[in-house]
């Protein structure tokens, strides 16, 4: 049988007999009487067990390539999220999703993944301040974000909502805002006066195109 992406919804389809077939591929050592429910847990286990063989064997050939071994390199095939201040007003988050993540995640079936943004007046409130989530695609791996006014400190949290439950895949870290600038209180609507450079460089656009795309961000 060709093997497939495996999953419990796709095992869930298959006969025993299907079952056994594709248990002699990945080589499972099948007792007599075994129930269907543990042998799909062996397939589960093996198609897991396949994608870290991959991913080391992946690793190693990188290295006898003669390819210097760098933070990407490093960091391959994990799944984190990180949070660089752009100005007091903007953030840029970027993400990945470890292979091992999206094969848990696929087993659920369909799932979607957002951006949880918290906000916090001291850095030692973790987790009790306010916040607000972003909706991304599942092929998104970067956005901007507006840090919101009055807040000193702000993280960021990639999440992802399945028909059972949702779930944070990981943090960044925590980052401070400078309040030496008036950029985050500038929404559009509002009388707020901008330097002439800001106001060349096109501010003002760029606030309105942020609005309309990312309205939430303005709460």
């Amino acid at each position: 049988m060709k093997k497939q992406k495996i999953t419990r919804l796709y095992l869930e389809t298959l006969s025993f007999a299907d079952l056994l077939e594709l248990a002699d591929s990945y080589k499972i050592d099948v007792p007599e009487n075994l129930n269907r429910s543990f042998l799909i847990g062996d397939l589960l286990d093996a198609a897991e067990d396949e994608i870290k063989q991959e991913a080391a064997d992946m690793t190693i050939s990188i290295k006898n390539d003669g390819i210097t071994e760098s933070d990407e390199t490093q960091s391959y095939n994990a799944t984190e999220i990180d949070l660089i201040l752009r100005n007091p007003a903007w953030a840029f988050v970027y993400w990945s999703i470890g292979e091992i993540d999206k094969l848990r995640l696929e087993q659920h079936g369909e799932y979607s993944l957002f951006l949880h943004v918290t906000s916090l007046a001291q850095e030692n409130e973790k987790r009790s301040g306010d916040s607000y989530d972003v909706q991304i695609s599942l092929e998104d791996k970067s956005a901007y974000i507006m840090c919101p006014a009055e807040k000193k400190f702000i993280y960021v949290e990639l999440a992802a909502s399945t028909v059972k439950n949702v779930s944070v895949l990981a943090s960044s870290k925590i980052i401070e805002i400078p309040r030496s600038s008036r950029l985050a209180d500038m929404q559009p609507g509002k009388e707020k006066d901008i330097a002439s450079i800001m106001e060349f460089s096109g501010m003002r656009e760029l606030l309105r195109e942020h609005y309309k795309n990312h309205r939430q961000s303005f709460s």
